[in-house]
C-alpha cells in the first residue's frame, strides 16, 4: 500500500479576452478495487461556481461556467490517493460491457492494424489465457512502436499511429484497445496521472473473467502503486480532463503541470 500526493494544474491564455465559458474537467480520482481517493481541494482563477457529477462512465466531472472576459484561466486541484498493488481495478458490469466490445471512435482497425492482427495470430491463440493473450498483444504492440512526442496529435487514431511506428500514450493504448478487440476482448481507456510524469498519462483496463485487468501498453507492464486513475472511456474523447465551450478568446495556449509524489 502507497499514498500519492498530487497536483495537477492547468493554465489557459488567450490572446483575446475570452466573453463566456462553458466548462467540464475530469480530474477527480476514482474509486476502485486498487486505489481510494481520501481527498482533495479545487481552486481556480476567475472564482466561479460549479457543480460536480458523475458522467454515463462513472467519471467524476465538474461543470462549471465564467460569465464574465477573462484573458487567462487558471485550474489546480490537489488531492491524496492510497493505492494497491493490484493488477484487479473492479468488476465488470454486464450491463455495460456492450460499449467495450466494438471498434468505435479513435479505436478502429484499418488495414495496417487487420494485417498485424492476421500476423500475432499464431502467437496469440497460444496463450494459454486471457490475461496472457493480453501480455502478448502488449508485448508485440511494444516491439512495432517508437515513442516519440511531436509526430501525433490528440486528433490521431489508432491506425494512423501504428501505421507511422510513432506515438505518445494515447496512441499507444488506442492501439492496444483496437487489438484487444479485434481478438474479442473487451478494453477501456484509462486517462491518468503517474509517479515521475509532469503531465497526463494514458493506459488501458482489459476485461478479464469478470473483472477489469490494467496494463500500461506504453511502458510494456502491468500498473503498479504509482499510478492515479482519473477517467475511463471507450477511447480519450470520452475521459478527456479538460473540454468546454466558449465566446472570443482568439488562439489559445494549455500549459499543464503534474506532480505526483509517494510515500508509505
Amino acid at each position: 500500500m502507497a499514498f500519492l500526493n498530487y497536483e495537477y494544474k492547468m493554465v489557459i491564455s488567450y490572446s483575446e479576452p475570452v466573453e463566456k465559458c462553458y466548462f467540464t474537467i475530469k480530474s477527480i480520482p476514482m474509486d476502485d478495487f486498487r486505489q481510494r481517493s481520501i481527498s482533495y481541494k479545487i481552486s481556480m482563477s476567475p472564482n466561479t461556481s460549479y457543480s460536480e457529477s458523475k458522467d454515463s462512465f462513472g467519471n467524476s466531472q465538474i461543470i462549471g461556467s465564467v460569465a464574465h472576459p477573462h484573458a487567462r484561466y487558471e485550474y489546480i486541484i490537489k488531492g491524496l490517493v492510497e493505492t494497491n498493488i493490484v493488477d484487479i481495478t473492479g468488476g465488470v458490469n454486464e450491463a455495460k460491457i456492450g460499449m467495450y466490445k466494438y471498434p468505435h471512435g479513435k479505436c478502429i482497425p484499418g488495414a495496417g492494424l487487420n494485417e498485424f492482427a492476421k500476423k500475432i495470430a499464431g502467437d496469440i491463440d497460444a496463450c494459454a489465457s486471457t490475461k496472457d493473450k493480453c501480455i502478448k498483444i502488449m508485448h508485440l504492440l511494444h516491439e512495432s512502436m517508437t515513442y516519440e512526442k511531436g509526430h501525433t496529435s490528440t486528433e490521431t487514431e489508432a491506425e494512423e499511429a501504428f501505421v507511422g511506428g510513432k506515438g505518445v500514450c494515447q496512441d499507444y493504448a488506442h492501439i492496444f484497445i483496437t487489438l484487444l478487440k479485434m481478438y474479442g476482448i473487451p478494453a477501456r481507456y484509462v486517462c491518468g496521472l503517474i509517479v515521475g510524469q509532469g503531465e497526463s498519462h494514458a493506459w488501458v483496463e482489459a476485461a478479464i473473467d469478470g473483472n477489469f485487468v490494467a496494463f500500461d501498453p506504453t511502458y510494456d507492464m502491468e500498473i503498479t502503486d504509482e499510478y492515479i486513475k482519473l477517467g475511463v472511456g471507450r477511447d480519450a474523447v470520452d475521459c478527456a480532463i479538460n473540454r468546454g465551450v466558449m465566446w472570443g478568446g482568439g488562439t489559445q495556449t494549455q500549459e499543464v503541470n503534474v506532480l505526483v509524489d509517494k510515500y508509505y
